[in-house]
C-alpha cells in the first residue's frame, strides 16, 4: 500500500530564459489552436448551403467538439498528470490535426460532424496541459493577468478568421476546405516547435512543487462547490460568448441589414475591444486580489449588452460593441484563474478544469443544440433575449462560489 505522503520526483529547475522560453511554446500553441476553433466563423452560409443544412443541424456541429471530450476529459486529466508535457501535445494536437483533415476531405454533412468529433478530442486532452502548464509556470499573485493573456491568445483568432478568413473565402474564391487543410499544416508546424522550446522533462506542474495528490486530495478537489458553480455559469457565457458567434455575422446581415464585410468588421471590433478588457480586468484582478466580483459585474453586464443586441437598431450597434466588448470579457480569465484557488497542489489543475470542463461541455452541447433549434422556431431577437436571462443567473451562481476571493 502507497504512503500517502509520497513525494514525487522533483521537478527539475528552470532559468528565466527557459521559463519565458515555455511560456512562449504555451502561447503560441493556444493561438494556433485558436484558428481550429474559429475556423467555420466566416463560412457558416457556405457550410449550410454546401452540405444543405439549417441552422437546426448546424447546431451539432457547433457542439460537436465537446461531445467526446465530455465523456474523455476527467481520464485525460490523470494521463496528461502522469506523462511528460510533450507527449501529451503531440498526442492532442496529432489527433486534434487528424479530425481537421478528415473535415477537409469530408462529402457528407455527418462526416464534417464526426471530424469536428475528432478535432475536440485532441484539443481538450491539449487544453488541459496548457492550461495547468501556464498556471504553474507563473507566479500565483499574477495568475488572472496570465489567465486573461492565455484567452486574449485564444480567441485572437476569431478577428483573423472573421476578416481574414472571410475576405480568403469571398474575395479569393478559396474553398472552405482547402482553408481547413492550411491549418493541418499550421498545426503540424506548432508542435514541431514546440518540441525545440520545451525541454522533454517538463511536466505539468511546472517550476512548481511536484508533490504526488492523494486520493483523499484529489476527491476533495472534484467535490469543491465553487468549481462547480463556476463551471454550471459558464455554460452561458460560453453560450453566448462562444457558440453564439457563428451565427453573430449571420445575424447581423439577415436580422439587422448589414452587408457581410460590415456585419465582420463588427464581430471584429468587439473582438478586439474584448482582448484589450481581458489583460485590463487581469491586472486589476491581481491588484484588488479578487476574481469574484469582477465575474459577478460582468455577468450582468454582459446580460445587458445583449438585451441591447437584440433591441438597438443598425446604427446603434456601437453601443453593443462596446458594452459586450469591456467586462464580460473577463468572464472566461476569472474562470481559468480560480483553478488556482480551489487546486490544493499543482498537479491538481487538470483535475479541477477537468471537472469544469466536463460540466461546461454537457450544458454547452444541451444548450448549443437548443440554441440552433431557437433560432429556427423562435427567431434571434426571442434567441438572444434568452441568453440574457442565462447571463443574469451566471451571475447569480458566481456569488455563491465563496471559495473563489
Amino acid at each position: 500500500m502507497s504512503d500517502t505522503n509520497t513525494v514525487a520526483p522533483e521537478q527539475p529547475q528552470y532559468s528565466k530564459l527557459r521559463v519565458a522560453l515555455m511560456l512562449s511554446a504555451v502561447i503560441m500553441l493556444l493561438l494556433i489552436k485558436g484558428f481550429g476553433n474559429y475556423k467555420f466563423v466566416p463560412m457558416q452560409t457556405l457550410i449550410m448551403e454546401y452540405y444543405n443544412v439549417g441552422e437546426s443541424a448546424y447546431g451539432y456541429l457547433n457542439t460537436a467538439s465537446g461531445w467526446v471530450t465530455t465523456i474523455c476529459v476527467i481520464p485525460f486529466a490523470f494521463i496528461v498528470r502522469k506523462i511528460r508535457c510533450n507527449w501529451s501535445i503531440i498526442i492532442g494536437i496529432g489527433v486534434a490535426a487528424a479530425g481537421i483533415f478528415v473535415q477537409s476531405v469530408a462529402g457528407t454533412f455527418a462526416v464534417l460532424v464526426i471530424g469536428r468529433v475528432i478535432e475536440g478530442t485532441g484539443t481538450g486532452f491539449a487544453n488541459l496541459v496548457t492550461a495547468a502548464l501556464i498556471l504553474n509556470l507563473v507566479d500565483r499573485r499574477h495568475v488572472a493577468f496570465w489567465s486573461s493573456m492565455m484567452t486574449m491568445v485564444g480567441v485572437l483568432p476569431q478577428i483573423i478568421m472573421a476578416k481574414g478568413g472571410t475576405a480568403l473565402i469571398y474575395n479569393s474564391g478559396m474553398h472552405f476546405q482547402t482553408l481547413f487543410r492550411i491549418i493541418v499544416f499550421i498545426y503540424i508546424g506548432a508542435v514541431a516547435l514546440w518540441l525545440i522550446l520545451v525541454p522533454f522533462s517538463l511536466r505539468i506542474t511546472g517550476v512548481g512543487n511536484s508533490q504526488k495528490p492523494t486520493r483523499e486530495q484529489t476527491i476533495r478537489v472534484i467535490k469543491n462547490k465553487s468549481n462547480w458553480l463556476v463551471a454550471l455559469a459558464n455554460w452561458f457565457f460560453t453560450l453566448s460568448a462562444m457558440t453564439f458567434t457563428s451565427y453573430i455575422i449571420r445575424y447581423l446581415t439577415t436580422v439587422k441589414g448589414m452587408e457581410q464585410n460590415q456585419a465582420a468588421n463588427i464581430y471584429s471590433y468587439v473582438t478586439i475591444l474584448g482582448l484589450i478588457s481581458m489583460l485590463a480586468f487581469g491586472v486589476i484582478s491581481d491588484k484588488l486580489h479578487t476574481k469574484r466580483k469582477i465575474a459577478i459585474m460582468s455577468y450582468f453586464a454582459g446580460a445587458g449588452a445583449l438585451v441591447l443586441l437584440a433591441l438597438i437598431p443598425a446604427n446603434l450597434i456601437w453601443i453593443y460593441i462596446i458594452y459586450w466588448g469591456t467586462l464580460p470579457r473577463s468572464i472566461a480569465p476569472m474562470g481559468q484563474a480560480s483553478a488556482t484557488d480551489v487546486a490544493e497542489l499543482p498537479a491538481d489543475i487538470p483535475i479541477v478544469n477537468s471537472v469544469k470542463n466536463v460540466i461546461n461541455h454537457v450544458g454547452t452541447i444541451i444548450l448549443g443544440i437548443l440554441l440552433g433549434y431557437s433560432i429556427q422556431f423562435l427567431g434571434y431577437t426571442t434567441t438572444i433575449i434568452f441568453m440574457a436571462v442565462g447571463m443574469a443567473i451566471g451571475g447569480v451562481l458566481w456569488i455563491f462560489a465563496k471559495r473563489i476571493p
